[in-house]
């Protein structure tokens, strides 16, 4: 059900209940209970239709969190909201290439510090790594990279304004050092992150990111 057909659907529920949307809970089951002696069946020489509508209505009112006891004191219903959406984006053809040219060891590139990079290493020492692909869960960006994080110094060049809705597409070099090799998590400094990757709230890079890489990303959460 969509966002709004629920909002609609809570405002159904309470009118079947006689209530106006902004209701509590305490007076959603207050409504619920008179409903529930006055028109029960029993009083009204078995018609039903009323007490059938006011349950259906109060069980969904319960169902979606609005009639516990626990929202008594909030003085108005607090509709729960919707699950954030995941996605992945596959990054074109382009934005890899500009990425990798990035990383070109001949070229003067800016770079881009954690607090446990060290100095710059000498180009056949470094480890590259280019994404092709960056999963969205609202405003968290995860980074999937397919070759493995190895021993030592590691750059990665990341497309920066994959929230922004800019059509130019900007990267940054991520510098940082590994003791081991192979799969792995890194996840960038937010005094970076907030400089660097506008709008996000967190950015994670996996490395060795295969196809279980992927659907573990959807499971989660």
């Amino acid at each position: 059900m969509e966002p709004v057909d629920k909002v609609r659907a809570r405002t159904n529920a309470l009118a079947d209940l006689g209530l106006t949307p902004c209701a509590n809970s305490s007076e959603i089951r207050e409504a619920w209970r008179q409903i529930a002696f006055h028109s029960h069946p029993d009083h009204k020489d078995g018609d039903s239709s009323g007490f059938s509508r006011a349950k259906a209505a109060y069980d969904f009112l319960r169902k979606e969190g609005l009639a516990t006891k626990a929202g008594a004191s909030s003085g108005s219903p607090q509709p729960r909201r919707p699950r954030l959406k995941k996605r992945i984006i596959e990054l074109p053809q382009e934005d890899i290439a500009a990425c990798k040219a990035m990383l070109n060891p001949h070229q003067v590139l800016p770079h881009m510090h954690n607090e446990r990079d060290v100095e710059e290493m000498p180009d056949a020492c470094v480890s590259d790594h280019v994404p092709d692909a960056v999963g969205c869960y609202g405003r968290h960006l995860t980074y999937f990279v397919t070759t493995p994080v190895n021993h030592g110094a590691n750059r990665v060049a990341l497309p920066t304004t994959v929230l922004s809705s800019t059509r130019h597409t900007e990267a940054e070099i991520l510098s940082f050092q590994s003791k081991d090799t192979g799969a792995g998590e890194v996840i960038i400094p937010d005094t970076i992150r907030e400089r660097k990757f506008p709008g996000a709230k967190s950015v994670r890079i996996r490395f060795d990111a295969d196809q279980d890489i992927r659907d573990q990303f959807w499971l989660a959460g």
